[in-house]
């Protein structure tokens, strides 16, 4: 159902009137100019339909001018929009109302990758860590000896260090280690582990 120049009024008798279920509309935010200006296109007026009338698919039906970017449809998407409608054309140049502001093959190819592109970078993972656990590996610190640790030394900070990659212990562990002593023999630029010291 298109809004273009309708008020929120009309919007409300119009859906009183049709009296279907709410899954079987969709309320389309539109402007009747042909084309839209961008200045007028009121995309944030999407966020006020979803508001206004919850349980209802929210839509966007497009006059603008599209641009290379499609950034009048990309931006509705984002807002929310849940179906587009745009002119379409084979040929851009012919002559009419509709065609000088519609999409053509290009258009709609460019706005499926921008899409996809968006959906990608959107994309909401519930463990979001398993794409970077190789480089957890070596952008975290682990805890190194600064020089030469004798068995029975205490660990302490003149003669631990912190560096990169964490082969050893999480530098996070830096302050239960203080204090206590070497199991072994550990040489200078070795990683200190679990086994190193007592417990």
């Amino acid at each position: 159902m298109s809004t273009g120049a309708s008020t929120l009024k009309e919007i409300n008798f119009a859906l009183k009137v049709l009296n279907l279920p709410k899954k079987k509309i969709c309320i389309m935010h539109c402007v009747l100019n042909y084309p839209t200006k961008d200045i007028d296109a009121n995309l944030g007026y999407i966020k006020i339909l979803k508001s206004k009338f919850p349980g209802y698919l929210i839509g966007y039906s497009d006059h603008t001018l599209p641009d290379e970017n499609l950034t009048s449809l990309i931006t509705a998407y984002q807002l929310g929009a849940q179906i587009i409608e745009k002119h379409f054309t084979h040929n851009k140049k012919l002559k009419g109302n509709d065609h000088y502001h519609a999409m053509d093959i290009n258009n709609v190819k460019n706005f499926y990758i921008y899409l996809k592109k968006i959906n990608d970078l959107t994309r909401v993972k519930k463990d979001k860590l398993s794409t970077e656990k190789k480089s957890i590996k070596y952008a975290r610190r682990g805890i190194y000896a600064l020089k030469n640790i004798k068995k029975n030394e205490i660990f302490s900070i003149s003669n631990m260090t912190t560096k990169r990659p964490n082969h050893g212990l999480s530098a996070i562990e830096w302050d239960k280690i203080i204090g206590k002593k070497s199991l072994i023999n550990i040489k200078k630029s070795q990683p200190i582990k679990k086994k190193s010291f007592y417990k």
